[in-house]
């Protein structure tokens, strides 16, 4: 507080009243002031620096329990890495889903070949709703539809199941032809007798399994695999 010629009061030129209530003021905001100051940074600081020591520490721990276990992970990833090369050995090496489908049907034909199979239809197929290729892969599926003896069927079935790819057959129907015998149970009225040809006629779908391929999806073939129009 000014006097009027300009100069501050002292304490002492004032009233009692104004005395305490200045006294109360300063106790009041005193504390406040070295609390936003001074206490509040200092223990904002002390928690941070907590914090960082915490996390430093999880941190070691971590590193150290990761160089003890080094011999492990060493041999875990020799592990991983020959199970993916002998993984990859067995997919369709191709540079897009519609080169690995024809390379799939290529196999499929030299098995049918060996096995003495008539192949009448290789097409391509679909995954059915709700299920998902395997993670990292996509499916390459052939509907295939041929005939032959018993022995030539499942001679090509053994070719499928041995072949150094993986294959997998998610779906296989047999249907043994049979031909009506002519002569004189057909003069006389009776219903004709069906007699085994031997050649069974068969469907089947063969999955094939090759890199992901998102531009190019598999093309749609017809007879013999070739593509379909």
């Amino acid at each position: 507080m000014r006097d009027p010629r300009g100069g501050f009061l002292v304490l002492s030129a004032l009233g009692p009243r104004d005395r305490r209530a200045l006294v109360l003021g300063g106790l009041v905001l005193v504390p406040a002031l070295v609390w936003t100051v001074a206490v509040r940074p200092y223990r904002a600081a002390v928690a941070e620096v907590r914090e960082r020591a915490v996390a430093e520490r999880d941190l070691l721990e971590r590193e150290l329990a990761l160089l003890a276990s080094r011999s492990e992970l060493e041999a875990a990833l020799r592990q991983a890495a020959e199970e993916a090369a002998a993984v990859e050995g067995r997919i369709l090496r191709a540079p897009s889903l519609v080169l690995a489908e024809g390379e799939l049907s290529r196999l499929l034909e030299d098995y049918a070949l060996r096995s003495r199979v008539l192949l009448e239809e290789i097409r391509s197929g679909e995954l059915a709703r709700g299920e998902a290729s395997p993670p990292g892969l996509a499916v390459v599926r052939l509907h295939l539809k041929g005939e032959s003896d018993l022995q030539g069927v499942l001679t090509f079935l053994d070719h499928v199941e041995r072949s150094p790819l993986l294959l997998r057959i998610r779906g296989l129907a047999l249907e043994p032809q049979t031909a009506r015998q002519e002569g004189e149970g057909q003069q006389s009225g009776a219903p004709q007798r069906a007699t085994p040809t031997g050649v069974i006629r068969f469907q089947v779908i063969v999955d094939g399994f090759a890199p992901p391929d998102d531009l190019v999806p598999p093309s749609r073939t017809n007879r013999l695999g070739r593509p379909g129009a």
